[in-house]
């Protein structure tokens, strides 16, 4: 529980430092739904586990950076409750038709028995990521991303895609 503490803490006062000032953000940001797959073992789950979650992009007026928060939970794990919570930056590429972008983050698992028992597990990763934005020109987006986590000496490779609707301007 303190790791949740900390954790939370560090993330917010980086988005404090992070977020331009209120009358210089110009640009939208987005919200919306995911679904994935995780083909890889993550603490409590098994190989091939679907998820579910939401995500945010708050986009930086001065820089073609964004921030990436979105939270997943794992539906299927078995004896237990999964969830994860991402922090990414991500650097747009210019392009016609889609958008792609490249990023980097961190993430925090966290695994609570059924059972009630003292035995929660978590854990912090890295991971990288790679995808596309479709329609960017559009209020609703939908997209495509590829990550790899590396977490306890492992690594896990999760296909997610879902919709960002934009959010002001």
């Amino acid at each position: 529980m303190n790791m949740l503490r900390i954790s939370s803490f560090a993330l917010f006062l980086f988005g404090l430092v992070a977020a331009p000032p209120a009358q210089a953000q110009a640009n939208s940001w987005e919200l919306g739904p995911l679904l994935g797959v995780n083909f890889d073992k993550v603490l409590g789950s098994k190989d091939n586990e679907l998820l579910i979650g939401a995500v945010s992009r708050v986009h930086l007026s001065s820089l073609p950076i964004s921030l990436n928060p979105g939270l997943e939970f794992y539906p299927g794990v078995d004896d237990g409750s999964l969830f994860v919570l991402n922090f990414d930056a991500q650097y747009q590429l210019e392009a016609e038709t889609v958008k792609p972008y490249v990023g980097a983050g961190i993430s925090w698992a966290r695994f609570s028995p059924e059972d009630g028992s003292l035995a929660v597990r978590s854990n912090i990763g890295l991971s990288l990521k790679g995808g596309l934005v479709f329609r960017p020109a559009s209020r609703t987006q939908p997209y495509s991303e590829a990550v790899l986590n590396f977490s306890d000496g492992t690594e896990a490779l999760i296909v997610r895609s879902g919709f960002l609707f934009t959010i002001g301007n």
